[in-house]
């Protein structure tokens, strides 16, 4: 890289990186080839980077001598660390400036250099892409102090990602989507199942034993614990409406509700001359009606109507079970491994979001879990 370059993008640091000397607290890096001492830390980020600035900003944190290699292993170590950086350099380009100038934060730099010491080390390339949008996902969550906790919490996801397998990754983001999250996009029993088949048949393909989920344990992402959770119930509480017996219109009609309220809220089911109710569940119900300022004893018999007509667990099962694609793959996973039983840390919860994100492109907001 031209000196004067390097120049331009960095200034003189006060903190010193020596690789060449593993967990040493003296952090220097030797330029030999060019037989100049570098010396890297508080970056000065231009006004409007070009795609080339942005490339030779990450390369001249990354491509450092992080390790001392046996020749052999540096050939390799140099094809990981390129296609990281590569990885990011694409994933950073397009971001607003302010977002990329977190880059000139220590702990940032430290970050990144860690994620490509890991990548550097993994062959996998499905590890290497969840480094890549942890590190991208570190700087965009960063608010300059304010958000301390994100910060932290990515930082140990990407040291974290090095003690996990692929099947790891998977058991971690099935539970989380089962049981941390609820998808609003569900409107009517085929996109249900359809949510299924893409959001959850992706992870279910996982090496179900004691093991892995004791490493799971071991690494920081979950915890195994003697009670359990229910799959059917959440399904039963979050979807409701999609396990709703209708309801007789003498039920309705004499809680004497404004005609309009009334009409948001239920709709006929002509052929049995009875009312289907059209909210997802009895939580949103009571928020709409808390709303529309609905009277309170009103509000809380509809609420007891609502919760009345709800199938039981034993039909809600069988219901899944018969009309959805994965439903029988899905529940005997659920009823013969710790799945039931495993509970996931903030780290967890981050590698599984982000993981969801990779697989799948669509993305969650884990603002409501690490705030």
């Amino acid at each position: 890289m031209d000196i004067n370059l390097f120049k331009n993008i960095f200034e003189k640091i006060k903190i010193k990186f020596d690789f060449k000397k593993v967990n040493s607290p003296s952090l220097k890096i030797e330029n030999k080839a060019e037989g100049v001492e570098t010396q890297i830390g508080q970056l000065n980020i231009q006004q409007g980077l070009t795609y080339s600035e942005v490339k030779d900003l990450v390369t001249s944190v990354i491509d450092q001598k992080l390790i001392a290699f046996k020749d052999e292993a540096k050939v390799i170590y140099y094809q990981r660390t390129e296609k990281f950086k590569k990885l990011i350099t694409d994933k950073i380009k397009n971001l607003p400036e302010e977002e990329i100038a977190k880059l000139k934060e220590p702990d940032t730099q430290l970050t990144l250099i860690e994620a490509a010491k890991i990548s550097g080390r993994k062959q996998n390339e499905e590890l290497r892409n969840l480094l890549a949008n942890l590190v991208v996902s570190r700087i965009k969550n960063d608010k300059s102090g304010k958000e301390e906790l994100k910060n932290i919490v990515y930082n140990e996801a990407i040291l974290t990602v090095n003690k996990l397998t692929v099947d790891q990754l998977k058991i971690i983001t099935l539970c989380y989507l089962l049981k941390d999250t609820s998808y609003g996009g569900i409107v009517s029993w085929n996109t249900f199942n359809n949510y299924l088949n893409t959001h959850i048949k992706p992870f279910l393909g996982f090496k179900n034993t004691n093991a892995e989920f004791q490493h799971i344990e071991y690494a920081g992402c979950g915890s195994i614990g003697i009670g359990s959770w229910d799959l059917i119930n959440i399904y039963r509480l979050q979807y409701s409406f999609l396990f709703l017996n209708s309801v007789e219109k003498k039920e309705i009609d004499e809680l004497n509700l404004q005609e309009n309220v009334k009409q948001e809220i239920v709709v006929l089911d002509t052929k049995e001359d009875k009312y289907l109710i059209r909210f997802m569940n009895k939580g949103i119900l009571e928020k709409y009606l808390k709303k529309k300022q609905v009277n309170e004893e009103i509000a809380k018999k509809l609420g007891l109507i609502y919760e009345s007509h709800i199938k039981n667990n034993d039909d809600v099962k069988k219901k899944i079970l018969d009309e959805t694609e994965i439903g029988k793959e899905l529940l005997d996973l659920w009823e013969n491994s710790n799945l039931k039983h495993l509970s996931l840390t903030s780290v967890g919860i981050v590698i599984g979001a982000s993981y969801f994100e990779q697989v799948t492109g669509e993305k969650i907001d884990i603002g409501i879990w690490i705030n």
